[in-house]
């Protein structure tokens, strides 16, 4: 497949060469950003200042997308691309060891949803992947400049302004891949050079958590089948092939990802790797042979798999979260992806995040060039999403501590996607997230709900302490999976309310069910969430459907409807 053809001559250029919207970079970000911007206003001119797109050489890993990923990629009319040449992927699955201090014990308690989701997403190799989105944002009108840039002054005094005014102009000066230079000026400038962050360290400042981050992957081939080696237990069977899902084995402060995908040729290769927190135990894994001492003593059917295989590359990044104070600006500039932070990959939120940057983007360029938006208004939306990634990341983090605990581990899923499915996906696809008032409300409905998660994780503690060594029946007591999700999410607005009451009590159940198992000693501690979230499943679809910065019509909703995915052509271990 061929790169998006080039359009910028590669001499200096004596003009200065002007667009609305200058993307930096031409990672999947940069990508998805500039495409993204073409289709939802095609008078905007967009140029991608960057290495020829597949050139720039990136670690290769499997991506898994999630909900929001797919309906992009598929509104971008890159559907039949992916589901011919991508993996098909079911969703995410979870392999807790029941016997977790006996490596020879094999016995994993599996959990996943049992019913094939009503979206289905799909494993990139990414390679491919960014040369297909690539061509697809040339034929929307995006514009190629391929070089980098050595110089950024950013203009001043946008403002406040209301109505179509003329926001001040950014300058660029490039130095072109084929010699020479080019000058290049635009009204926003959107930094997706990744973890390079080209504008973002001009910009603003990055810190690095303390709960840090570090991995270690790579890519297997001709490997033997890994679930037969496994004695698995679950609720009940899956209604699909298990292993066309994302694959996650829980370990002490690690977990191990296998995503299966098809390379370059087509042929099967199995995108593995494992992450870990070094400030509660650093494996110091930096090479394979590292990475098959430390799962011979923890997952051998893994390192059996390793060892039956051909391994194609290694790659690692140590200690490598980080998070920018700010990420857009009212001078218009916005940093998206891995130019904003960087993420745990452990639900596979990733490009899911960037999607919703992209959108909000999107919805300030509108209003900045129409009836106007305020610097405060850029703010909130700014604000939801970094609430939205930092509680999402804080949980994960909080997690590793509990990660060889089979109960509480699966607990705190629970708990974690029941919000997913019944408060992200909803509320994101209605487009709440790019309405500033909505967003204002939001951020604060999410941090008034961090005390009940808190101690929900304090009531999965003890609860997993009562149970002692559990059993597959043990989790057969809990609530099902199935029913704490939701799966049509993508219904009308006028729903959206009805939904995420429906989280609040979901996590409720949870809650009781959880007071029940563990001989109610719990219940004096938990009794006010308890009744907090019983009473907010009945409050909450009220107030969607009469405060007026929630109260939304038919016409506003943000993506059409979709249809549920269908997939053909995926490979299968033999």
């Amino acid at each position: 497949m061929k790169p998006p053809t080039e359009t910028t001559a590669m001499t200096t250029s004596p003009t200065p060469m002007s667009s609305d919207v200058l993307v930096l970079g031409s990672s999947i970000s940069a990508l998805m950003s500039a495409a993204w911007l073409r289709r939802s206003d095609p008078s905007l001119s967009v140029t991608v200042l960057g290495p020829p797109v597949g050139a720039e050489k990136r670690p290769v890993v499997g991506e898994s997308t999630v909900e929001p990923a797919i309906l992009f990629f598929r509104a971008l009319g890159l559907g039949p691309y992916l589901d011919q040449r991508h993996e098909l992927k079911n969703g995410l699955t979870f392999y807790h060891k029941l016997a977790p201090s006996q490596p020879e014990d094999r016995r994993y308690t599996v959990h996943m949803p049992m019913a094939p989701l009503h979206h289905t997403a799909c494993q990139l190799h990414r390679p491919a992947f960014d040369l297909e989105l690539g061509r697809v944002a040339a034929e929307l009108g995006v514009r190629f400049v391929h070089g980098r840039a050595r110089d950024i002054a950013l203009g001043q005094g946008q403002g406040q302004g209301q109505g179509n005014h003329k926001d001040a102009e950014h300058r660029v000066e490039a130095s072109l891949d084929g010699g020479g230079e080019a000058s290049l000026r635009a009204r926003f400038v959107i930094d997706a050079t990744g973890r390079s962050r080209v504008l973002g360290r001009k910009v603003t400042s990055y810190a690095k958590p303390s709960a840090q981050r570090s991995a270690f992957w790579f890519r297997v081939r001709n490997f033997e089948a890994l679930l037969p080696k496994l004695e698995l237990s679950w609720r009940r069977p899956a209604e699909y092939e298990l292993w066309k899902s994302t694959h996650h084995f829980m370990g002490e402060n690690n977990w191990i990802w296998a995503i299966p995908m098809r390379d370059e040729q087509g042929e099967a290769v199995l995108s593995m790797g494992i992450t870990w927190r070094p400030d509660l135990v650093d494996h110091g894994i930096r090479t394979l042979d590292d990475f098959l001492a430390h799962v011979d003593d923890e997952h051998p059917a893994i390192a059996e798999l390793v060892r039956s295989g051909e391994v194609l590359d290694t790659n690692s990044y140590r200690n490598y979260l980080y998070e920018a104070e700010q990420v857009y600006s009212d001078e218009g500039w916005f940093l998206v992806g891995d130019a904003a932070r960087s993420v745990d990959p452990l639900y596979s939120t990733g490009l899911s995040m960037t999607v919703i940057q992209i959108e909000q983007i999107a919805e300030i360029i509108r209003r900045r060039r129409g009836a106007g938006i305020t610097a405060a208004q850029i703010a909130e939306l700014e604000g939801l999403w970094t609430a939205i990634a930092e509680v999402r990341q804080a949980d994960i983090a909080d997690q590793y501590e509990t990660m060889s605990d089979p109960f509480q581990a699966c607990m705190r899923r629970y708990w974690n996607l029941s919000g997913w499915f019944n408060g992200v996906l909803p509320l994101w696809y209605a487009g709440y997230f790019n309405d500033p008032e909505a967003a204002t409300i939001l951020r604060r409905m999410l941090g008034k709900g961090r005390p009940a998660t808190h101690a929900a994780w304090r009531l999965f503690a003890s609860t997993a302490r009562t149970l002692g060594e559990v059993e597959q029946a043990d989790f057969d007591r809990t609530l099902d999976f199935d029913w704490m999700i939701n799966r049509a999410f993508d219904r009308p607005v006028s729903e959206v309310g009805a939904q995420v009451g429906a989280m609040l009590q979901k996590r409720a159940h949870l809650r009781l069910n959880l007071i029940r198992l563990g001989g109610w000693r719990e219940l004096p501690s938990q009794a006010r969430y308890l009744a907090r979230e019983l009473a907010l499943a009945k409050l909450v679809p009220l107030a969607f459907a009469r405060n007026p910065a929630l109260r939304r019509g038919e016409h506003e909703q943000e993506h059409e409807q979709a249809p549920a995915t269908t997939w053909v052509g995926a490979w299968q271990p033999t």
